[in-house]
């Protein structure tokens, strides 16, 4: 059995080689952020998967939120999708909150973000999604 996942933008599925779903998410990849982020395939199996995001970005990994930046990455929903209309965005997700100069939300929104937007793409759901932000790196599990 095949279950879907998306990456940046591409919809990808537990039959594909992890080969080809490295590539073809890096290469969107490389186009959306001039190859300063990189995807790799940890673990895959029919009922789990463990995928990460390597990336530079200044962030406390003590606490419980995602930013702007972070979930486009993930989704490859523009960056607008995650700041509010006062700045010339377009919200899909509540509550956001301002730090600095990003937007960020809480993981638990995001994750429900996430699974709405691969349950509207694929008609997937999934058990479960831990989500874990570092300064270098996204971690990501689904467990379908």
């Amino acid at each position: 059995m095949k279950n879907y996942f998306i990456a940046n933008g591409e919809i990808l599925n537990t039959n594909m080689s992890i080969k080809e779903m490295e590539s073809r998410v890096q290469e969107t990849l490389d186009e959306n952020t001039s190859g300063m982020a990189q995807f790799r395939i940890k673990e895959i199996s029919e009922k789990e998967l463990r995928m990460f995001f390597v990336r530079d970005f200044d962030y406390d990994p003590n606490k419980p939120i995602i930013f702007d930046a972070d979930m486009a990455l993930i989704t490859g929903v523009g960056i607008g999708a995650f700041q509010p209309q006062q700045v010339g965005g377009y919200p899909m997700i509540y509550p956001l909150s301002f730090a600095g100069k990003n937007f960020y939300t809480d993981v638990t929104a995001f994750i429900r973000f996430y699974k709405f937007q691969l349950f509207e793409e694929t008609g997937q759901t999934v058990e479960h999604i831990g989500l874990r932000c570092y300064s270098d790196r996204i971690l990501m599990q689904i467990i379908f």
